[in-house]
């Protein structure tokens, strides 16, 4: 995973949570996400990044879920979610 991607699919940025979110909060965004998603509801089709807007797809929000399901994986993604972003 590039440099870009590590940024734009970071699964905090995916499901709108901060890294304090609990495993809870983030099962019930992820679910949240995915149910907006099936009924086309705008606000859920696009999320911020560091690098801007980014398109969100119901596979995109199921990969965010399985990361941040996983410990290790999390905690790389939490690192990755405190790193400055390069400009563009």
């Amino acid at each position: 995973m590039g440099l870009r991607e590590r940024f734009l699919e970071n699964p905090f940025y995916v499901l709108g949570v901060t890294q304090a979110a609990t495993r809870l909060e983030i099962e019930r965004a992820g679910q949240r996400l995915l149910a907006e998603l099936t009924i086309g509801r705008e606000a859920a089709l696009h999320y911020e990044t560091p690098l801007g807007r980014a398109p969100r797809s119901p596979d995109l929000v199921r990969r965010a879920l399985a990361e941040l399901r996983d410990p290790a994986r999390r905690l790389l993604h939490e690192a990755w979610a405190q790193v400055r972003a390069p400009s563009s």
